[in-house]
């Protein structure tokens, strides 16, 4: 399973491709660490989701301020049985996971005044309604440790891996994001200070090992395809067994074939 930022959908693409069984940003993405520790907390308790509290219609939308807007509709029922579906299909997934990966985007967040909430999405709805926050290191520790411990009860063979996104968020402000990213890392320097959680540092293999704007898109926020092809190969050096690597390039070929269009 993968959850966080824009990084974990390129992530659970590539572990999609290859025929891992994959469960990829069952929430949409999420971006700060409290939104994605939320969204696992739901997993492990679906019934701690009270949908009063995290429901919300903005004009003619119904919303989830514990999901991404691709969850948004405007039939409530329609809104209500996909969340439903998607939250019992990924708490279920969770259980028989053997890895995590967990993306972390940016440290700052949003509360939603009206609710005291922080929301893992504004949806769109004015600016004046939030208060910006960014998170600090014992705020993320503390309650990453206690769902750790949480994970560890559930699921005792779990491994869990740490990433900080290497996009930038410079909507945060240049020296804003460095500030932000900054935060992210010392939190998990020292979240993965046990036997089962593990850091892959995708952040840095970005900022050193390529270390120049054409592996960025035209916005030199996100990453383009052969950034995120190099880290991919990072990722298959660091975490899988030759004979798997073996199969994937098998795979490759097999999607080749697959993909070819026929002329007749």
């Amino acid at each position: 399973m993968l959850m966080g930022s824009c990084f974990s959908d390129n992530m659970g693409h590539y572990f999609d491709t290859h025929r891992f069984d994959v469960c990829s940003n069952p929430f949409g993405v999420l971006f700060n660490p409290i939104s994605i520790d939320r969204a696992l907390r739901f997993m492990l308790q679906p019934d701690l989701f009270d949908k009063n509290r995290y429901f919300y219609k903005y004009r003619d939308l119904w919303v989830s301020f514990a999901h991404h807007g691709r969850f948004s509709k405007e039939n409530y029922e329609d809104f209500e049985a996909n969340i439903d579906r998607n939250l019992q299909h990924s708490s279920v997934f969770l259980r028989k996971t053997h890895y995590l990966f967990v993306t972390f985007g940016t440290a700052f967040c949003y509360k939603f005044i009206p609710r005291d909430l922080i929301v893992s999405n504004c949806h769109k709805i004015p600016n004046h309604q939030f208060d910006r926050i960014r998170l600090d290191v014992k705020k993320i520790v503390s309650q990453w440790n206690t769902t750790l411990l949480m994970l560890r009860e559930a699921c005792p063979d779990m491994k869990v891996v740490f990433t900080v996104s290497p996009v930038r968020h410079l909507g945060d402000g240049a020296h804003e994001n460095v500030l932000s990213k900054a935060t992210l890392l010392l939190a998990v320097e020292k979240l993965v200070d046990n036997d089962f959680t593990y850091y892959f540092p995708a952040y840095e293999y970005l900022m050193d090992d390529l270390r120049d704007y054409r592996f960025y898109a035209k916005d030199l926020c996100h990453i383009n395809d052969l950034a995120i092809s190099y880290l991919e190969e990072r990722l298959a050096e660091s975490f899988f067994s030759p004979e798997t690597i073996e199969r994937m390039m098998e795979i490759e070929k097999e999607n080749r074939f697959l993909n070819h269009r026929k002329f007749r």
